[in-house]
């Protein structure tokens, strides 16, 4: 094994920190011996030895055939060899005193629960390195890390920087800049306190600001230092505290996002991963008691939002308490009004890191977040939302937006869209009811939302309305493309919208959105959001005391449980709307609810049944004089003869329902029965016909401006040309559809390019449906 080797103190200067990392270079690979090493290397033993003694400036043959031996990079040590020359040749001697004063070594520990944020660590701290070996480099090194309160960023910054001390001899400097309280320190003061502790007498202190700055950098001009200035407030206050030279680096840390600091390498930190937050839960709470309650384990992480400063709160508190178990904590933490004050150990406290973050904003800021904190339910959200609720112009509130993004109160997840944590939520709540005065901001907002939602299923369904929601004039809405892209990224945001208006007694509110957002979550056969909104709102009509209303919504509902394959639920809805409409003679409202009470007993199998309800609405839709009616009616006749088997009575049916569309020049209409036509020929194997009436179809779209249905009519007729033999003909009518129905963010259109790709054969795909109503299947 040979004589042990001597050791070393990296921190006398560079060539005794560089002869330590080739030590450690030869730790971490197993079995290199110098005697193994000598055999790859080509080198003697003990000249590989003398390289890392530290006592001598080893040659770059030797250093790059050391590394190499060691399974290293020789070029990555190459460079470090070169700087280790520059290193030698740039730092003068030392006078003795100065030899002897002490160096400054502040770091806080390491924790030693420290857990998570491995590939943050590893990137950085390569980033770190290998900016070291550029020969090139003539600025410092200058890291951020950001994020909003809780995210552990000092606990990232102290992880890093232990991690990166030894390569720092000359000393590693930390101040808390406490940039967001009232003891906050101002650059000149965090100057004053760097030059002293660099060791330069107090007598000689600059009182000039500017000459402060340039004691401090002369100081480091010839040092490698490591320089942590945790909590900044932002870059005004970090750019004075930056060296002036390429040996030192600088880890700042702060809420703020630090884009303007010149040359900084920026990392803005996000919440755990759910595997991260269970290992500091294991860590902090103990790794047994996690693993004996997974699932409580897991809603806990959950809860504290993966943010690691809850976690390590809630881990402490299990720590302090061995009686409790896991799920004894997440039942106390449900009471999302008691959260955040359950979420405190001694002087670790969630709410004092919000507040000081609440505190350094603006007064207008201030409101925007509270508002969006708590008067909106929603995922994500743009700035005409914030400006309803703030009552404000789009323009400003996009700019106090942006300054909460920059404070890392709110994220940013896309252009012009932005999102809040969970807990800051909830902070922002508390905030609101002990500081907002009364304000109808929840109806500003529920009144955009609704119009915007009429105006936009207006565009898609003209004739979807048979209930009173007014369009909102000037609706960010003009084309059915804006229409759909707006429904595309509000669809989340209307079902928590209708379960918030209930909730807060808006009921009005809450059954008009739901029934505007209908003719969409139809179209798009989004049926868990139809079903979803649609039992909000039908409880919310109910408690108006409008029956009328609240049938209408039940028959809406219906539709939802019937193709959710739900039909016993929508049968019931619906035998109670028949019910409502015989007794206040509502001849329209009984046709379209005993046309979805045939449909919803097709479903069941009931197609006797079915075929009586659909005779019986078409009845009173010829007695009523109603060719609109007549021509529902007929549809669901049509319906119940396909369940029956009974194909060209169906298309009988489905021709006289057109009729009765031409009849009262309802393009819409007309377009829906081809459609019906067409999908009654396939199922009878009939192309040729299916084509015509698809054909047919499309040119009504065409027509009446309807792109979506344009495209997947499209779709349908490249099938069938294919299943015919028409290879030529159906790549011609995939890509036409395929821009159409991108541009509109139809999902089908994946299954296009699918078809264009030469993949397997088409999907069912979702037809571009309306209601039962519009004499659609």
């Amino acid at each position: 094994m040979g004589r042990p080797e001597q050791p070393i103190d990296p921190g006398r200067g560079p060539l005794e920190q560089f002869a330590q990392r080739l030590r450690e270079l030869r730790a971490a690979a197993p079995g290199s011996t110098y005697r193994a090493m000598a055999a790859k290397a080509h080198y003697s033993a003990s000249t590989l030895a003398r390289a890392a003694s530290g006592r001598e400036m080893p040659s770059l043959d030797v250093v790059q055939a050391y590394a190499a031996a060691c399974g290293a990079d020789p070029e990555v040590w190459a460079r470090r060899w070169h700087r280790l020359q520059r290193d030698l040749q740039g730092t003068p001697a030392r006078p003795a005193a100065r030899a002897a004063a002490p160096l400054p070594y502040q770091l806080p520990a390491d924790l030693p629960d420290f857990a998570g944020r491995a590939a943050e660590t590893a990137t950085l701290h390569d980033t770190v390195l290998a900016a070291m070996d550029e020969p090139d480099r003539r600025s410092p090194i200058v890291i951020g890390i950001t994020g909003g309160p809780g995210l552990g960023k000092t606990t990232l910054a102290v992880h890093l920087a232990q991690r990166l001390a030894p390569e720092f001899p000359d000393g590693q400097l930390f101040i808390n800049m406490r940039g967001f309280d009232e003891r906050r320190l101002a650059p000149e003061t965090v100057l004053r306190q760097c030059v002293r502790t660099l060791g330069h007498p107090d007598e000689r202190v600059p009182a000039d600001f500017d000459e402060l700055a340039c004691a401090y950098r002369s100081l480091l001009r010839h040092r490698r230092c490591l320089l942590v200035f945790d909590n900044a407030r932002g870059e005004a206050d970090l750019r004075p505290l930056l060296p002036g030279t390429p040996g030192c680096v600088v880890i700042a840390t702060s809420r703020n996002s630090l884009i303007g600091l010149e040359g900084a390498q920026t990392l803005r930190l996000g919440p755990f991963s759910a595997e991260e937050s269970l290992e500091l839960l294991a860590r902090t709470a103990g790794a047994d008691r996690v693993a004996a309650e997974p699932r409580a384990a897991a809603e806990l992480a959950e809860q504290c939002g993966h943010l690691p400063l809850a976690l390590r709160i809630a881990g402490a508190r299990l720590a302090s308490r061995p009686q409790w178990k896991v799920g004894t904590l997440t039942e106390r933490l449900r009471d999302e009004r008691r959260r955040l004050a359950e979420l405190e150990a001694g002087d670790l406290q969630l709410m004092e890191a919000f507040s000081m973050s609440y505190r350094a904003l603006e007064a207008d800021e201030r409101l925007v977040f509270r508002r969006l904190g708590a008067l909106f339910p929603g995922l994500d959200f743009g700035p005409l939302v914030a400006a309803r609720l703030a009552g404000i112009p789009e323009a400003d509130a996009e700019d106090r937006l942006e300054t909460l993004v920059d404070a890392n109160l709110v994220e940013s997840p896309g252009p012009s869209r932005y999102q809040m944590h969970d807990l800051l939520r909830l902070y922002a709540t508390t905030r609101w009811v002990a500081e907002d005065e009364p304000d109808d901001a929840a109806k500003r907002l529920l009144e955009w939302y609704t119009g915007t939602a009429a105006a936009a299923t207006r565009l898609l369904m003209p004739d979807w309305f048979g209930l009173d929601v007014p369009a909102l004039p000037g609706a960010p809405v003009a084309t059915a493309r804006d229409a759909l892209h707006w429904y595309e990224r509000e669809r989340h945001n209307i079902v928590a919208l209708v379960r918030f208006a209930a909730e807060a007694g808006e009921h009005d509110f809450a059954w008009r959105l739901a029934y505007a957002a209908g003719g969409y979550f139809v179209l798009m056969r989004h049926w868990q959001s139809y079903a979803a909104s649609g039992e909000t709102a039908l409880a919310a009509a109910r408690r108006t005391g409008n029956a009328t209303v609240a049938a209408a919504i039940a028959v809406n509902l219906a539709e939802a449980y019937t193709e959710l394959h739900r039909p016993a639920e929508a049968i019931v809805l619906l035998e109670d709307a028949v019910a409502h409409y015989e007794r206040v003679r509502d001849a329209a409202g009984l046709v379209q609810a005993l046309c979805g009470l045939s449909h919803a007993c097709v479903r069941r199998g009931r197609v006797g049944e079915a075929l009586e309800h659909a005779r019986r609405a078409y009845d009173n839709a010829e007695r009523a004089g109603t060719p609109w009616g007549e021509g529902s009616s007929l549809c669901a006749i049509g319906r119940a003869y396909v369940g029956e088997g009974r194909f060209e009575m169906a298309l009988k049916m489905f021709r006289a329902a057109l009729d009765r569309s031409e009849l009262i020049g309802n393009r819409w209409a007309q377009m829906r029965s081809f459609q019906v036509i067409a999908e009654t020929c396939l199922e009878m194997g009939d192309h040729g016909r299916a084509a015509d009436a698809y054909r047919s179809a499309l040119a009504l779209a065409a027509e009446i401006g309807d792109q979506l249905s344009e495209g997947r009519f499209r779709y349908r007729l490249g099938n069938l040309r294919y299943d015919l033999g028409d290879v030529a003909g159906a790549r011609l009518e995939w890509r036409t559809a395929e821009p159409v129905l991108a541009a509109l963010g139809d999902p089908l259109a994946n299954a296009v390019r699918l078809r264009l790709d030469g993949g397997a054969g088409p999907e069912r795909s979702p037809r571009p449906v309306g209601r039962h109503r519009t004499l659609t299947a």
